[in-house]
């Protein structure tokens, strides 16, 4: 999740391109007749995508109410396990669960020490793998299926009776350190992710702290691990799915053995205030002297993932900005060649409205105009009418590339796991693909309307201030930041509308 939020690509230096341009629409009517006159022949149209039915989901729920979920799949005598615990990154606090995800990997169990986890994992062939994100905790596995009862007796012991010994904790912590305070220091787009999630949730919200600060790092230790492995590592949070060359039954008994004797409380209680509203625009700027490239968010917050529009509001951030044929690309990189990257998305959450935003990684230079490209696109999606053609490439997409995520079994658990995390209804993949395809103009027109506001959105930049702030001012008052002083506000720049952009 955290390299999926920080991933962005590069490009060639370009020069500056006009400050407004209408947002292309392909004309295929004109190709069409000039292939014509020509003698050339256009490709022949694309067949409808056929029906991938998702796989069906074997559930239950232990006695100690741990859940199991099994897909069986045989093609291969392999079988994936993914441990679900409901444990987000910040969860009773920064840093807290990843830290204690990362020391059940790393710091042994109650019966093996860390490198004996290690051999025993290795032995069977496997690698174990953790990931924290806003929501969910995920251990995973993968075994051949003569090994898979082996493999859920270990996982068994690190999920349920691990060592966190102080010595593995203290390089942890180290590291984590180490990598806290570079990411400080030198990545913008860390400092602005952080920046964003801050500004637009509530301080007491658990979506309001992105990954950890150093000084937050510091303050876990092995009494507050132990606490939160307590509370949040019981059965009735956690679920276990299986996925691969087992059958459903024999499964479930086998996940019973071993983790059905695990023991624990009710699952913790952890509240979830709504973000505050963004009533007019705002601008913040974390600062980094010296920076010839800066990083632009612009954040808002739409409908939580349950809403029954949902497909509408995929499909209308798809348009935008959901890849190389939508509109942020197409203009703001590719005509004003003002971004090297720039994309648009809408972060899934389990609990309450989401995070949208709109991202920007551009030259310093160029930051000024880049905001004003995105906002200007967000009112234009808004305002004026979609293309036929935009709505049908945009579900034609969305439903294909879901298709195509089934492609290994591995992502099929992933899949199983994320509609648990996400509160999502039993079957929900299943009608998934037709929901998206059902999406016509009308209905992307007014999710547009509901999602892209440009008056009402966060402007979060990370880069130079002494060449930014000034720019910025154009969109209201800037607040400055450092990102090396845990964020502490160092300035404010008054609002200056007339202030130059280029």
């Amino acid at each position: 999740m955290l390299g999926a939020l920080m991933a962005c690509g590069g490009g060639n230096v370009a020069s500056i391109g006009p400050l407004k341009v209408d947002i292309p629409v392909r004309d295929t009517t004109k190709i069409q007749k000039q292939n014509g006159k020509s003698g050339k022949q256009n490709p022949p149209p694309s067949s409808a995508s056929k029906p991938s039915p998702f796989p069906a989901v074997a559930k239950k729920a232990l006695a100690n109410g741990l859940g199991v979920a099994v897909v069986e799949s045989h093609a291969l005598p392999l079988v994936h396990v993914r441990i679900l615990v409901g444990a987000g990154m910040s969860y009773g606090g920064p840093a807290l669960a990843t830290i204690t995800a990362e020391m059940l990997k790393d710091g042994g169990t109650k019966l093996l020490s860390a490198p004996q986890l290690a051999e025993r994992i290795e032995s069977l062939g496997a690698s174990l793998s953790v990931d924290t994100d806003f929501d969910r905790t995920v251990i995973s596995l993968a075994v051949i299926k003569s090994h898979l009862e082996e493999a859920l007796g270990l996982l068994a012991q690190v999920v349920g009776s691990p060592r966190f010994d102080d010595h593995e904790l203290g390089n942890l912590k180290a590291r984590m350190s180490d990598e806290a305070q570079e990411n400080a220091r030198a990545s913008g787009q860390w400092a602005a992710t952080r920046l964003l999630f801050r500004e637009l949730y509530p301080t007491t919200s658990p979506y309001a702290t992105y990954d950890a600060t150093a000084s937050e790092i510091s303050k876990v230790n092995r009494g507050a691990i132990t606490e939160f492995h307590r509370k949040f590592f019981v059965p009735k949070n956690m679920n276990v799915v299986l996925a691969g060359d087992v059958d459903a039954a024999g499964a479930s008994s086998m996940v019973d053995k071993y983790f059905g004797k695990l023991t624990g409380g009710e699952v913790p209680k952890v509240d979830f205030p709504a973000p505050t509203p963004v009533a007019k625009r705002r601008v913040v700027l974390a600062a980094r002297p010296g920076s010839t490239q800066s990083d632009v968010f612009i954040a808002s917050v739409a409908p939580e993932r349950r809403s029954t529009d949902w497909p509408d509001l995929r499909v209308a951030n798809q348009i935008l900005g959901g890849g190389v044929a939508s509109r942020l690309f197409m203009d703001v990189r590719e005509q004003r060649s003002l971004a090297y990257n720039t994309r648009s998305s809408i972060l899934e959450l389990g609990h309450g409205p989401q995070a949208l935003m709109a991202y920007a990684g551009t030259e310093t230079k160029k930051t000024g105009l880049a905001v004003q490209g995105i906002l200007d696109n967000y009112d234009k999606i808004a305002s004026q009418p979609i293309d036929d053609a935009e709505v049908a490439s945009a579900t034609r997409y969305l439903s294909d590339i879901f298709a195509v995520r089934m492609e290994t079994i591995g992502a099929v658990a992933d899949l199983v796991v994320a509609q648990t995390a996400l509160g999502l209804p039993d079957g929900y993949w299943d009608s998934y693909r037709s929901q998206v395809r059902g999406v016509d103009n009308a209905r992307s027109v007014t999710a547009a309307k509901k999602l892209f506001a440009s008056d009402k959105v966060l402007v979060i930049v990370s880069g130079d201030v002494d060449v930014l702030g000034p720019k910025l001012a154009h969109f209201g008052e800037v607040v400055v930041v450092d990102p090396q002083q845990d964020f502490k506000t160092i300035k404010t720049i008054p609002a200056d509308p007339a202030a130059s952009l280029e």
